[in-house]
């Protein structure tokens, strides 16, 4: 039988089910948490705060979500058969869809507060199950899984914005239903988790971090870098296009642009990983990114699409490949890998949006905005740094243990 013949016989072999029951979850997830930031002109404009409070609001979103994922990440890793992720379908649903109808501030940060708690408690659960779906074809699995997670944040702020628009903010609510066919589909689509990994206990962690604590806090480094473009350039692009009078629709459209164009970048990081090797992959995303800034804030807002575009390719282009290689150096603690490489990125970044917002109101954002190009040169450096063999090097672990997820796991 020929190669090619061999190759389209595997993936007809592939779990299709499942992968694409894991992507529309990944997809609900992330579209609700991109829901906030579209909406800032219209909430600012019905409950009349600052620009400064939209950054510490945004904030408080990366805060909640960052903290809860390592959290979370223990555990899965310890109770994997409890309900962690159908609960942070709904929840997390029922709390970002409130920011939409709640009619006074403080309810609004507390929907935001609980929605980032809530979405932060669906990622490490469904980390692991996309790693555990099939061995055969576990680079696949991963990959549309972390593909469904990039289109849910491309098309979330065009969601928001359509039925704030046609309907009004308060019918935002409607998506709960989007969020129930999720959780169905969890709860009677998805297999079960297995039972406890051994020396999944905090001991066994605390020495598995002690051996490999160099690789890991460059990789934590790289993911605070990457967290921090996307939650302060994501998170302010729709304010900056009203502001300049591009209108809320062109600024919801850019804030797309880039996750639409990270779902390829994902995709093609786990491509290039196998290929070319992790650590080169994720410098090489990175100095992506760097070129897209750099243009972004060197030419008109009317020529932006296509610089944010490379930017969101560039910077999600690392992001499968930094977890599968995280959870190469952690082989039996996955969930809080994952966690640590995601969720904990976002928990060092979530303090820089209130400081910029308040240096733009001074300065402006565009002006503010060239600090982001010096964290990416920053995170090519964190990059450089990191083993050239991966775990196998001498400074790490004798290898991936069996089962351990290629490139392209989110």
């Amino acid at each position: 039988m020929s190669g090619e013949a061999n190759t389209e016989r595997a993936l007809a072999s592939a779990p299709w089910g499942w992968m694409l029951i894991l992507f529309f979850v990944h997809f609900t997830v992330d579209g609700m948490m991109n829901f906030f930031a579209p909406l800032i002109p219209l909430l600012r404009e019905k409950l009349h705060f600052s620009l400064a409070t939209a950054g510490i609001l945004i904030s408080l979103q990366s805060f909640s979500a960052a903290v809860s994922q390592p959290l979370t990440a223990l555990l899965v890793d310890r109770w994997p058969a409890m309900p962690w992720l159908p609960v942070g379908i709904i929840g997390g649903a029922i709390a970002f869809t409130a920011i939409g109808w709640v009619p006074v501030f403080w309810g609004v940060a507390l929907a935001i507060l609980l929605g980032g708690i809530l979405c932060g408690l669906c990622h490490p659960d469904m980390a692991v199950r996309a790693g555990r779906l099939t061995e055969a074809h576990n680079s696949l699995a991963v990959s549309i899984f972390v593909t469904g997670g990039r289109l849910g944040f491309a098309l979330g702020p065009l969601i928001a914005i359509a039925v704030a628009k046609h309907l009004g903010m308060e019918w935002l609510w409607i998506y709960v239903f989007v969020a129930i066919a999720a959780m169905a589909l969890v709860i009677r689509g998805l297999p079960k988790p297995p039972p406890r990994e051994k020396g999944a206990d905090g001991g066994g962690l605390k020495a598995a971090l002690r051996d490999v604590r160099g690789p890991i806090a460059l990789l934590f480094a790289v993911a605070v870098v990457r967290a921090i473009i996307m939650g302060n350039l994501g998170g302010f692009l729709p304010t900056l296009f009203v502001d300049r009078g591009l209108g809320l629709w062109r600024g919801g459209v850019a804030n797309s642009m880039i996750f639409f164009s990270g779902a390829f970048g994902v995709m093609f990081g786990g491509y290039l990983g196998d290929r070319i090797g992790k650590r080169i992959t994720i410098m090489f995303g990175m100095v992506i990114a760097l070129a897209g800034m750099v243009a972004f804030l060197s030419f008109p807002l009317d020529y932006a699409y296509w610089s944010l575009a490379v930017i969101g390719f560039g910077n999600f282009l690392p992001m499968g490949v930094s977890v599968a290689l995280a959870q190469e150096f952690l082989p039996t603690h996955r969930g809080f890998a994952s966690s640590l490489t995601l969720g904990g990125g976002w928990f060092i970044a979530s303090f820089t949006s209130f400081p910029i917002a308040a240096a733009a109101e001074r300065f402006g954002l565009l002006q503010v905005f060239w600090v982001l190009p010096l964290t990416l040169a920053t995170g090519i450096a964190f990059a450089f740094f990191l083993p050239k063999g991966g775990p196998a090097g001498p400074a790490g672990p004798a290898g991936p243990a069996e089962g351990i997820a290629s490139p392209g796991r989110s």
